[in-house]
């Protein structure tokens, strides 16, 4: 779709100069691989061959449009892509390609406020009951994997590059610091191929961050020791169902998830979603949210605040509760909460 306004004029295409600013900076490989993805979805069909000076705020505007309109993309889906293609043009000037960028003036049609609200309407948070029902129709050889996303916080990826050694039953923590991903470079420029490496945002032998381990998902782990040898020099707990390699994604998804579902009767959700639950559960217990943060690897607090402030529906209550005992309208006294994981988690761990 390169109908939109201008033409070549000799210089450097923008979806060249969007690679190129994708590939020399030194990203991780899995971002190299989305941001080419996104180069062939939304960039490449909508620009065409168009010059990257001759790219108007008028072209940037229509390109929004298209993809509000035409692709039906959601607010927060559009303002990734926009703000990608904004830090193209930032990078194209400083390397004296463009004299302006042109998205600076372009105001996007849902405001960021509005945006960060739909992005939390989205967070799906399953109940304690359905997490226990998948739990127990899990296969039991990667049943872990879903102790530790639900009772740890770990991304998929990271219950994929669990090790033994990052596990320490005697202080109760996990060293979360590496992952599989689908971001090899298989030397045809293309990133597919499986790779354990360090998570992301940290670089080769960075400490990664350490996450309490609850008893439930100890007593999980401890079975699954016990019960299944680990793979390589990295001693992984999930690899591969022979047990001769990385364990991959479509795998997971088709031989352990869906059914998993399917046992506990649930309707499809991600795997991510238990990450909302270990959040949700921990913040509804009042734990601070800069450990949270923390303990979930998020960039920031700010953005842990943004993304959960729905999940607290009882923070009013509380929040009342605190200033009248500070100003003594209600007597001081111990209180008592539930666990995160009751009796009935422990003993399914068992």
């Amino acid at each position: 779709m390169s109908d939109n306004g201008t033409g070549s004029t000799g210089g450097e295409p923008l979806a060249v100069v969007f690679e190129r600013w994708a590939t020399t900076r030194g990203v991780e490989n899995s971002s190299v691989k989305q941001y080419r993805s996104l180069l062939a979805r939304v960039i490449t069909p909508f620009f065409g061959t168009n010059d990257v000076a001759a790219v108007t705020s008028t072209q940037v505007e229509a390109w929004v449009d298209w993809m509000v309109h035409r692709l039906a993309y959601k607010p927060s889906t559009v303002r990734f892509r926009f703000s990608v293609l904004r830090s193209v043009f930032d990078w194209a000037m400083e390397q004296g390609l463009v004299a302006a960028n042109p998205c600076r003036r372009v105001s996007l049609p849902v405001s960021r406020s509005r945006t960060h609200r739909d992005q939390r309407a989205e967070v799906h948070v399953p109940s304690r009951e359905t997490v226990l029902a998948v739990i127990a129709g899990a296969p039991e050889r990667y049943r872990g994997m879903v102790w530790l996303m639900a009772g740890c916080g770990l991304r998929l990826g990271e219950a994929m590059g669990l090790g033994r050694d990052r596990i320490s039953f005697t202080d109760r923590l996990i060293t979360v610091d590496r992952q599989v991903a689908c971001d090899r470079d298989t030397g045809s420029g293309r990133y597919g191929s499986m790779r354990l490496r360090h998570v992301k945002w940290r670089e080769d032998g960075e400490r990664g961050r350490q996450v309490p381990l609850p008893e439930a998902v100890a007593l999980a782990l401890r079975r699954h020791l016990r019960d299944h040898v680990t793979w390589g020099d990295a001693e992984l707990l999930f690899p591969n169902v022979t047990g001769t390699g990385l364990l991959y994604p479509f795998y997971w998804y088709g031989r352990v998830w869906r059914p998993a579902l399917a046992a506990a009767g649930v309707d499809y959700f991600k795997p991510h979603s238990l990450r909302h639950f270990y959040a949700a559960s921990l913040l509804s217990q009042g734990v601070a949210v800069s450990e949270v943060s923390a303990w979930l690897g998020h960039s920031s607090v700010s953005f842990t605040e943004r993304y959960y402030a729905d999940l607290l529906p009882d923070a009013p209550d509380r929040a009342r509760l605190a200033i009248d005992r500070a100003l003594g309208a209600v007597p001081r006294q111990r209180i008592v909460r539930p666990g995160m994981y009751a009796t009935g988690m422990v003993a399914l761990a068992r």
